[in-house]
């Protein structure tokens, strides 16, 4: 067999580095090599190197500029990275991209803590949209500010003959204009859904703020999305998460969804690997869905993509939702909480009904998630899977975990249940409620990832986007310094649940992989793997240091293929 010319050059020794590049039918030169980095490869055997090379999609060969750059002939494309970092591609454990469409297709005012930049935004992305269409998205949150709610008098300032209608960041809340009340009759005498409520100002009118579903005096007016439209707005969705550094994601959504994605995926366009779970409790449905995942998988052998990229989609697990969440007093606590005695929420459902749909889940090949935020919530989401669970091929998991009681944690353990947590939510609260609502008594037991780390269980990190920044970088940096982004609070915050970049790091990458039937395909910078990487534009600190708060995305690669590249 013929080696490259670098290759026959080289030294015994130099040459052994390289023979897991042998492991293909015969020598051939590597279709892309990437040399002078930073590389974090979350690769026990190998977790920091140079340089790696890259053969149909794969990682060939990982290692020093010397050794990789032997793998190069003239048809080789060579990226040097000049020292800056990279990983593998990021593995969002938790998200829904479905619900944020809005925010990218629209206006995303996250994070922005004046009100005069969201008029600023909500004008910019009113002379983009068509004629009569929607402006949707939000993500506002006025406790950032002014500490007082807009009004449909600042919306109508600035846009005043478009319907607007945004979500609050918690998405139990929309700020709507004039308009929008028009299109919905909506009155101070309007009736509203149980729990709903029209905020009136101080003349006795309608202010622009309705609460929960009060919403849905308006959202039933909402024009019909053509199927062609709703696609394309995911696929616009699936780019931006790729500008972020993401290349695969734990998505959550109603199950006719994923079929929009397999309509993509049909069409050659996926640019992100998803492993989706459905929104449903049961268990006749869930039993259903076996047909849906079957035609999802049909799609994908029939595409071709698989061969090419790797696994891109599958119908994998179902989620459920136990309790609320602690800024409006929904999430279930074991005792009343801080600042309501008498009062320690409820479980949205009963253990009986949840472990029915946990047996129906698992028996059908579906593993589960449960959505548990309070100590009281997640005991009975263990005790349901104690009950109900049954062998399956993907653990169970619950997600957020914002308190729990320590002997849960060794519970997790015991019962091979899946954290899944998200950092900013915990940053989120510093100074804002969290004290209020648990007490100092039980805050050591919220937001315990060192804790669950320490006690063998298995941690994986997301966002929970659109409630919480999609970067993985800013949810990294939240996990490793628990700092406020806002400022509040005084530094970190329990800083001994703080994790480091490499736990960090593993957690959104190879720690999600592994929940699917993907992780010896990818979620590593290791050879065989498909070479899902991310390239930062710049060097990260080791160890880490506050400056990942500046850094950006430069270039995302999903199977060796560049699918984004910063402007």
């Amino acid at each position: 067999m013929k080696l490259p010319t670098g290759i026959r050059a080289m030294g015994a020794t130099s040459v052994l580095a390289i023979l897991a590049f042998a492991a293909q039918p015969a020598w051939a030169a590597a279709d892309l090599i990437v040399v002078n980095g930073d590389v974090r490869t979350v690769d026990s055997a190998k977790p920091k190197v140079q340089a790696f090379a890259v053969e149909d999609g794969k990682f060939t060969a990982i290692g020093t500029d010397e050794e990789i750059r032997a793998l190069a002939d003239g048809d080789t494309k060579v990226i040097d990275a000049g020292g800056k970092t990279i990983t593998p591609g990021f593995i969002d454990g938790h998200t829904h991209l479905d619900f944020g469409v809005n925010m990218v297709t629209g206006v995303d005012l996250s994070y922005i803590p004046d009100k005069k930049t969201w008029l600023e935004k909500i004008k910019e992305a009113d002379t983009r949209l068509p004629k009569g269409a929607w402006l949707l998205g939000g993500g506002w949150d006025y406790t950032l500010g002014e500490g007082t709610l807009p009004t449909k008098e600042d919306i109508d300032a600035v846009v005043p003959d478009r319907v607007v209608m945004l979500r609050d960041i918690d998405f139990h809340s929309v700020w709507v204009n004039s308009k929008a009340l028009e299109v919905g009759g909506v009155t101070a005498e309007s009736e509203v859904p149980e729990g709903g409520q029209v905020v009136l100002n101080d003349k006795g009118e309608p202010s622009g703020i309705l609460l929960e579903r009060a919403r849905d005096l308006i959202d039933k007016h909402m024009p019909e999305v053509s199927e062609t439209e709703r696609r394309q707005g995911l696929l616009e969705t699936m780019k931006f998460a790729n500008s972020l550094g993401i290349t695969g994601v734990h998505d959550m959504g109603d199950l006719a969804g994923v079929h929009d994605y397999a309509a993509i995926a049909a069409d050659k366009k996926m640019p992100l690997r998803v492993w989706y779970g459905f929104f449903e409790g049961d268990p006749k449905v869930i039993a259903g869905a076996v047909k849906d995942r079957d035609a999802v998988d049909k799609v994908m052998a029939e595409s071709g993509e698989v061969e090419k990229k790797g696994p891109l989609l599958e119908l994998g697990y179902t989620k459920s939702v136990i309790d609320g969440v602690l800024s409006t007093r929904t999430a279930y606590l074991q005792e009343d909480y801080s600042d309501q005695h008498g009062w320690k929420g409820k479980p949205f459902t009963t253990k009986e009904e949840l472990a029915a749909a946990i047996r129906a889940s698992n028996e059908n090949g579906f593993p589960t998630a449960v959505h548990a935020i309070g100590d009281g919530g997640v005991t009975l989401v263990l005790d349901a899977f104690a009950e109900a669970a049954v062998p399956r091929a993907q653990p169970n998991r619950i997600e957020h975990i914002e308190v729990v009681e320590t002997d849960d944690v060794k519970r997790f353990k015991d019962l091979e249940v899946v954290a899944s947590m998200q950092p900013n939510h915990a940053t989120g609260t510093i100074g804002k409620y969290i004290t209020e609502r648990i007490g100092e008594e039980r805050e050591p037991r919220a937001y315990v990832w060192h804790s669950m780390l320490d006690a063998g269980v298995p941690l994986v990190f997301g966002s929970d986007w659109p409630t919480s920044p999609l970067s993985p970088l800013t949810q990294i940096n939240d996990a490793v310094f628990r700092e406020s982004p806002f400022g509040l609070g005084d530094g970190p915050w329990h800083a001994e649940q703080a994790v480091n970049f490499d736990q960090a790091l593993h957690a959104y990458t190879q720690a999600g992989a592994d929940m699917t039937p993907w992780g010896a395909e990818i979620g590593s910078i290791s050879v065989g793997k498909w070479a899902d990487f991310v390239v930062i534009d710049g060097t990260l600190a080791d160890p880490l240091d506050r400056s990942i708060r500046e850094r950006k995305v430069e270039a995302t690669y999903l199977a060796g293929n560049e699918v984004y590249r910063k402007p």
